[in-house]
């Protein structure tokens, strides 16, 4: 009786667990469902939904649709998952081995938002976090486990962010991993996606979790770079960045020496452009490639293949308070600079990490030893303009071809090659010759042919107020620095150059640009100057420029104040006979040895038609005077008779009387009824002759030789009215002993006369 009461029981216990069994068999998935949802708040935080969770307890299978995590006290959702399936090993969890055969989540959207420094998973992170310190004082076995097939297929992620203003995404994610496990350290993720505002991505990365050692070998195709810009906005003020970049590149490293890198691949930039708020273009380029042979900073080897740059473009503007760069660049009082003192979003900005890695990168290694196959630029373009002169400049330099073969830190020197278009008409090339051990030694060769001169007017009006109208130039540079000195020579041509008539103007130099290009150029109308400029490039006050400029108008103004070996170089002649005509006292016409002297300024005039001379009449009239009153006393004493008919076998013999014959001075007392001492024979032959008379006879051969000269230029054809004779004559005591001569000077209508060298 008693054992069939237990069979019974055991018979109703067996139903019971069977009964339970099945019940939690069938009824596990919308159990586990039922207390997922009700639970989820008050254990995560977050409300959890999802449909159709099924569980089989028999082969460890869990499936789930249309998994959903909203925000923390929100109905907008964190996480979606379409599709979850698990497949686990039950029977390994019983045993310590912890294996799950394949997680695989379908279509996948989680929503990442960021508030300043805030996150919207913050609040997951603080719940479990375990913020408790134990101390196991005993050895544990390590936890096993083992994760195979980890998928994410068709997954988004989309990201929001205030400050930088950000709304990015990834689509198209699909990522796979074949295991995780607790004995093997090394990680293998493979990844595809598409990034939303434009870009593909294939990526793998390998993870060494014990050494911290890294690969990754990454293949982004056009990324749409104007997603960078909100990143920038604390630094430029633009209407837009745009461009697409891409790289297949292989790198190694470890996480615990960042700086540390190997690197290989392909780094290319195409389309780039930024334009200002003012809708101008500032800088573009075309396509940008950088074949990435061998880089490893910690063995300072930076390797690059055929580096080119294919149509870049800048635009520069200069104006009266900074440059057009200057409105680019963003100021705030809330934001730094890349090296400054960061803000509490430093983390949150990629160009603030960028910046901060450089800054680590550079402390930590020199770059010493670096080559490159060549580096080629072509079709390069620059506009220059500047606002700060009265008219507006406008330069453009296009067709900029730069080139250069085997760049090696080790080689003795570096080789570039240089060629432009300038402004149309111009046609630039050059070299540099470089010491690639820190650059302190060059040499640098170019020629600037076929230049039009009108091109740089407005510079010519606002700093000397002189437009040219005519001319091409042509300009030879040969530059060499060593020990930071710095040695030029500078070639310079300029063909058939005329210049307009000269503009009033407030801001321009006095220099006499007319004159000193007519003194410059030689008879077929080209100048050609060979300017020499040395300068110590420690100095902080040496400019290169600066100097050759100083120096082209030292030559200016040297050639107006002192033409005269200019004049005689192309005219022949010392140049002595271009600084004066000197005549003899009592002379009246130009004759005999002044005539060389009037026939070589007849050249200069009909040779530069431009060109005008002025003259000042310098001599000693009172010495004149004497000289005439003596004549006068002589021509009588010798019964020659007076008046100017005398010829010239009288005049050789009135010459002949010596001041001091004594006959001569008898006749003179006798003649003057005067015979007292302390009295010259010259004061004697004044009073003689009479004082006001003698001068009046004076100042009109003074006027004689001035017209003399006049009717020598106007015989040979010289309007002269390009003759400007001075007004006063100037009393000079050593004209005494040297004669009467005419200063010479040479002038442009319009341009004043220099009087002194600078």
């Amino acid at each position: 009786m008693f054992l069939r009461i237990l069979r019974k029981i055991a018979y109703l216990l067996a139903v019971v667990v069977i009964v339970l069994f099945t019940a939690v068999f069938l009824f596990i998935s919308p159990i586990a469902e039922f207390f997922l949802e009700k639970y989820s708040v008050e254990y995560t935080g977050r409300l959890i939904q999802l449909d159709n969770l099924r569980i089989n307890l028999l082969n460890g299978v869990v499936k789930a649709d249309h998994f959903r995590i909203y925000e923390a006290g929100s109905s907008q959702e964190f996480l979606r998952i379409e599709s979850i399936f698990v497949n686990t090993d039950l029977y390994s969890f019983v045993d310590g081995n912890n294996r799950i055969r394949e997680i695989s989540l379908f279509r996948p959207v989680i929503n990442i938002r960021q508030t300043g420094e805030h996150f919207n998973f913050d609040d997951l992170i603080t719940r479990f976090s375990d913020t408790t310190t134990t101390v196991d004082t005993t050895a544990a076995e390590p936890v096993k486990y083992l994760l195979q097939n980890l998928r994410v297929n068709q997954g988004n992620i989309n990201y929001i962010c205030n400050s930088p203003a950000i709304n990015a995404g990834v689509d198209s994610l699909n990522l796979e991993c074949q295991k995780i496990s607790w004995d093997d350290p090394l990680l293998i993720l493979n990844s595809d996606f598409r990034i939303s505002s434009g870009g593909k991505t294939k990526a793998g990365f390998q993870y060494n979790m014990e050494t911290a050692d890294y690969g990754l070998k990454l293949d982004l195709k056009d990324f749409n770079i104007s997603l960078l810009y909100p990143y920038l906005r604390d630094y430029l003020y633009v209407q837009s960045l745009d461009g697409f970049f891409s790289t297949q590149m292989n790198l190694k490293g470890n996480a615990d020496r960042p700086a540390d890198i190997a690197a290989s691949g392909l780094v290319e930039v195409r389309d780039f452009s930024i334009v200002d708020t003012t809708a101008e273009k500032l800088v573009s380029v075309g396509t940008m490639r950088i074949p990435v042979d061998s880089l490893n900073s910690a063995k300072d080897i930076y390797y690059f293949g055929n580096i080119s740059l294919a149509r870049p473009f800048i635009r520069f503007a200069m104006y009266d308070d900074g440059y057009n760069f200057d409105r680019i660049m963003a100021v705030s009082e809330t934001s730094d600079t890349l090296t400054g003192e960061a803000p509490v979003e430093e983390f949150t900005n990629i160009f603030r990490m960028i910046a901060g890695y450089i800054a680590y990168f550079t402390n930590e290694y020199k770059i010493s030893n670096y080559k490159a196959d060549s580096f080629e630029l072509t079709g390069g373009e620059l506009v220059y303009t500047d606002y700060t002169l009265e008219d507006k400049f406008l330069y453009h330099l296009d067709s900029l071809q730069l080139h250069s073969r085997n760049l090696n830190s080790s080689n003795e020197r570096l080789l570039i090659s240089l060629d432009a278009v300038m402004n149309t008409s111009g046609l630039m090339n050059g070299t540099l010759s470089v010491n690639p051990d820190g650059f302190s030694e060059m040499d640098i060769r170019y020629t600037v042919k076929e230049l039009l001169l009108s091109d740089i007017n407005p510079y010519s009006v606002y700093y000397v107020a002189t437009p040219f109208v005519q001319g091409r130039l042509f300009f030879e540079n040969i530059t060499s620095i060593k020990d930071q000195k710095l040695r030029s020579e500078n070639r310079l041509r300029i063909d058939q150059v005329a210049v307009g008539e000269k503009v009033k103007n407030s801001t321009a130099m006095s220099v006499p640009v007319k004159l000193a290009i007519s003194l410059l150029k030689d008879l077929e109308g080209n100048i050609n100057l060979t300017i020499p400029v040395v300068g110590d490039l420690n100095d902080p006050t040496f400019k290169w420029g600066r100097a050759l400029l100083q120096v082209l108008k030292n030559i200016a103004i040297k050639a107006a104040v002192a033409p005269y070996r200019l004049i005689a170089g192309m005219f022949g002649g010392d140049e002595e006979q271009y600084k004066e005509i000197r005549m003899n006292y009592l002379q009246t016409n130009p004759g005999g040895s002044e005539m060389q002297v009037l026939e070589n300024l007849n050249k200069v005039l009909k040779g530069k038609p431009e060109l005008n001379l002025g003259l000042i009449q310098q001599t000693n009239t009172q010495h004149e005077i004497e000289l005439l009153a003596l004549f006068r006393a002589k021509q009588e004493y010798a019964g020659f008779g007076t008046g100017d008919s005398t010829g010239l076998t009288e005049v050789n013999a009135i010459n002949s009387i010596s001041n001091r014959d004594s006959l001569f001075n008898v006749w003179v007392d006798s003649k003057s009824g005067q015979n007292q001492g302390l009295e010259s024979i010259q004061q004697k032959v004044v009073k003689y002759c009479g004082y006001e008379k003698l001068k009046a006879d004076v100042e009109r051969r003074e006027a004689l030789r001035s017209s003399g000269i006049l009717n020598y230029f106007n015989s040979c054809g010289i309007d002269v009215s390009r003759i400007r004779l001075a007004d006063k004559i100037i009393q000079s005591e050593q004209a005494s002993q040297t004669g009467p001569s005419f200063k010479i000077s040479y002038f442009i209508n319009g341009e004043d006369i220099p009087s002194e060298e600078p």
